[in-house]
């Protein structure tokens, strides 16, 4: 199904819009697909009662982990989207932990990243490594 032009991040940028991060993460989900790259998407910023939050906490979600694993031959990628203008966009200290943590293995890889634009940079960059 095409999706209708207003709903493009081209008329976002075309009207001179900054996209929200939900938007910029489908938009980074869409070209994963078409280029049939393996991902998930990881749902840490769900609206849930205080109870539930509780629970999943206690399950072991951790506040601050990035949004999208990204699975490349012999590394996986790790994403904190964010909004595409800097200003709009704050990155929590646990959301610096996790990169920080992350990057310490040499099997993965993390980054925020200001847009889709971005991560997708950054896909292509961490794919010429893998191969």
């Amino acid at each position: 199904m095409i999706p209708k032009y207003e709903n493009t991040l081209a008329y976002a940028k075309a009207t001179g819009q900054v996209p929200l991060e939900d938007h910029e993460m489908m938009y980074f989900a869409d070209w994963l697909r078409v280029n049939k790259i393996p991902f998930t998407h990881v749902a840490n910023e769900r609206v849930a009662s205080v109870q539930y939050k509780k629970k999943l906490k206690a399950m072991g979600t951790s506040a601050g982990f990035p949004d999208m694993l990204v699975f490349l031959p012999s590394k996986i990628v790790f994403v904190e989207m964010k909004r595409a203008k800097k200003s709009l966009s704050r990155v929590s200290d646990e959301q610096e932990d996790w990169v920080d943590t992350i990057n310490c293995y040499g099997y993965a890889n993390a980054k925020v990243c200001y847009g889709s634009g971005e991560a997708i940079d950054f896909i292509k960059s961490e794919l010429g490594r893998t191969r």
